[in-house]
């Protein structure tokens, strides 16, 4: 009897979870898989920070059509559906979805695996939005919000501000205004990165050196139009001072995308509670990937071990070859930043990477070269199980 593995969101946790399936597990057993997302490409978000830039990465680098790479796989093993999930009945092995026309769906399964993201908590398009008409709308409003500005605030200093700021500097030069809010004392303190202060002095220096202008020990506490202007806005600060500016970027927190999971399954925050294994806690036959876990932050650099363990499993689980060995969370710092072309740093471990490396393989082209053979599953970026 044919099983059915469907997997919930085909960002960067389950496109390469539903490849590693079709190509490793249904060889040696009767297998399905369903893709449901609501968008129909995969926005390559890695190369975010400098394509919301004009001009500089066009939408077709950026915006890659998810189906194509699944043609190569026997029509009877490989569905997507474009859609969003509504709700989960664990009781009857089902999961009901709304698709992009309207209808309400039924899809029954054996596994089931949620992967369906996160987004930051401003709703600015540096993440799927919704379908592919909702991102790519925001995506370009933005896009001209940066252009026409003169002056540009960002606000929150961890790794997506942080290259954001370095991007538009670097871009822009004394052309516009770049401003980084900071919290603490220095960008990417706290946030429990686990950096070395030698890299949060060095993107600090690099910052400073491409002319951003860093705002230190302040959050925004309150954003409104300016009456006088009303394409401007008046950002208050937690010091006091206040801010005008064409155009602000609040890039602190995120959000996981789990409104449709039922309650007892997530924590305080909406993230999935998940056993040692990644299976959703108290669950059998449904597991959660990616962003929308409790077990580790919300990196990509982690997603990548947790497909691996993920699609070993599900392996194991449907052919029934092994048992489920418990994830070994990485543990350790792993982060590469690039700040423009030319500024870049990174951390594995202890070990800091030498910034010129990181430039050269990150900053030069942010991967984009990389991103339609990822897409169509022919060069993954996670190793074989």
């Amino acid at each position: 009897m044919t099983q059915t593995v469907v997997i919930l969101g085909a960002g960067w946790a389950g496109l390469p979870l539903a490849h590693k399936l079709l190509k490793h597990t249904a060889p040696k057993t009767a297998l399905k898989v369903i893709l449901v997302t609501p968008n129909s490409s995969f926005f390559w978000n890695i190369a975010a920070a400098r394509g919301l830039i004009p001009g500089e990465i066009p939408d077709k680098h950026l915006f890659l059509p998810i189906a194509p790479g699944f043609g190569r796989y026997p029509p009877k093993t490989f569905e997507l559906v474009l859609g969003r999930a509504e709700n989960i009945d664990e009781s009857a092995n089902t999961v009901k979805v709304i698709t992009n026309a309207g209808k309400a769906q039924e899809i029954p399964y054996t596994q089931l695996v949620i992967a369906t993201g996160s987004r930051i908590s401003s709703e600015l398009p540096l993440k799927p939005l919704g379908n592919d008409r909702v991102t790519l709308d925001a995506w370009h409003a933005l896009q001209r919000r940066v252009g026409d500005a003169k002056s540009i605030v960002v606000a929150g200093a961890g790794p997506n501000g942080v290259e954001v700021a370095g991007e538009l500097a670097a871009k822009y030069g004394s052309a516009k205004t770049i401003t980084l809010i900071v919290s603490g004392n220095r960008p990417l303190e706290g946030g429990g990165y686990g950096l070395k202060t030698s890299l949060i002095a060095t993107v600090d220096s690099d910052l400073q050196q491409l002319g951003v202008r860093l705002v230190r020990n302040a959050r925004v506490v309150s954003d409104e139009a300016d009456s006088n202007d009303k394409g401007r806005r008046i950002l208050t600060l937690s010091n006091g001072s206040t801010f005008k500016t064409d155009c602000y970027l609040p890039l602190h927190g995120v959000r996981v995308n789990t409104s449709f999971v039922p309650p007892h399954m997530l924590d305080e925050c909406g993230n999935v509670k998940q056993d040692p294994s990644l299976r959703v806690a108290g669950t059998r036959n449904v597991w959660a990937l990616g962003d929308v876990g409790d077990t580790e932050t919300k990196q990509l650099t982690v997603t990548d071990d947790q497909v691996i363990h993920v699609a070993a499993a599900l392996d194991s689980t449907l052919t029934g070859s092994g048992s489920v060995a418990p994830y070994s969370p990485l543990g350790k710092p792993m982060l590469f930043l690039a700040m423009g072309r030319k500024y870049a740093t990174g951390q594995t471990g202890g070990w800091r990477i030498w910034g010129p490396l990181v430039a050269w393989v990150k900053g030069r082209k942010l991967f984009v070269d990389t991103a339609e053979a990822y897409v169509e599953g022919t060069r993954l970026r996670h190793a074989a199980m």
